[in-house]
């Protein structure tokens, strides 16, 4: 057989696999939306726990350690000025899902917390903020438990 009617038969089986019941682009994507809310809807009381304790450990199975790395950071910096931020996630609306080559997402949010900012060590409210409404970023990749935040970004 010629190349040319190869790839034509190649071309022609691709269709009907679609056409036969494959599984479209439109329903992988809602599936993609659907694992990507249920990731971020377990990790997101954790990295609010994370921000209260210090502990970082439950953050582990669904961040990269970069993104664990930045998390620490900016506990330690709240640390060195002597606060402590207790924040409460209340709930999340997923804006856009931009999966490309399986593995690899872009994700942008709406994000509702509650926010609390004590005097290290103390019951000393130094702010607070209740049902602040945030449009988060985030960079995810696909692994073999499910999506992992590698980047979480605040927009201004």
């Amino acid at each position: 057989m010629r190349a040319s009617g190869l790839l034509l038969l190649l071309a022609m089986a691709a269709s009907l696999g679609l056409s036969c019941g494959g599984e479209s682009s439109e329903s992988r994507q809602e599936v993609n939306r659907q694992e990507i809310q249920a990731a971020l809807e377990v990790y997101l009381p954790l990295l609010g726990e994370a921000y209260a304790t210090g502990d970082l450990a439950p953050l582990a199975p669904y961040a990269a350690e970069k993104e664990i790395s930045t998390i620490r950071k900016r506990i330690e910096d709240l640390a060195v000025q002597g606060r402590t931020l207790v924040a409460t996630f209340r709930s999340l609306t997923i804006e856009d899902v931009n999966v490309w080559n399986y593995s690899n997402a872009f994700v942008s949010t709406s994000e509702i917390w509650d926010l609390v900012v004590y005097a290290t060590g103390s019951d000393q409210v130094l702010a607070e903020e209740f049902e602040q409404s945030s449009r988060v970023k985030y960079q995810l990749k696909r692994d073999e438990d499910g999506w992992r935040v590698l980047y979480r970004g605040i927009q201004e």
